[in-house]
């Protein structure tokens, strides 16, 4: 079983890129990371701290960050910048606290918005309101370019199922 959970974080590792814009001209790398969320409860009444860390396994209800980070490796601005990251099957999108430039999809990647814009066709009655279970995708675009030896940082929330 814990093979099985390695093999879950690692799926969502594999799936955790997708920076075309900026790859495609060769001007950048983007990496990764996966951490588990894990909150420690305050003394004497005080809130709960959030740390996170590598896991070495990952169970159902455990909520994960996934952290993309673009260093532009070129000699000139990085343009027109854009992550959009898939999210995979065995997470449920949680949030994410990166908000500028950032949008959702529920169709599989093809239109991206703010959650509340979004709905979900339902068969023989109107749309439904989407919800972050309904996310398949993030995105974030970077209006200003990104200079030669930057790095940008977003990420996301997800619930393993």
């Amino acid at each position: 079983m814990t093979g099985k959970r390695w093999g879950i974080l690692a799926a969502m590792a594999l799936l955790a890129i997708g920076a075309r814009p900026a790859l495609a001209q060769n001007t950048g790398a983007l990496t990764s990371k996966v951490e588990l969320e894990k909150l420690t409860a305050g003394k004497d009444g005080e809130p709960a701290t959030k740390t996170y860390l590598t896991p070495n396994v990952v169970v159902p209800g455990d909520r994960v960050r996934i952290s993309l980070a673009f260093t532009n490796n070129g000699a000139e601005p990085a343009s027109d910048v854009v992550i959009a990251n898939p999210i995979p099957q065995a997470l449920m999108f949680d949030g994410t606290d990166d908000k500028a430039g950032f949008g959702v999809s529920v169709d599989g990647g093809k239109q991206f918005a703010p959650l509340s814009e979004l709905s979900v066709p339902v068969e023989g009655a109107t749309p439904r309101a989407a919800t972050e279970a309904d996310v398949t995708h993030v995105r974030w675009k970077w209006p200003d370019p990104i200079a030669p030896g930057q790095t940008r940082t977003v990420a996301f929330f997800g619930r393993v199922r």
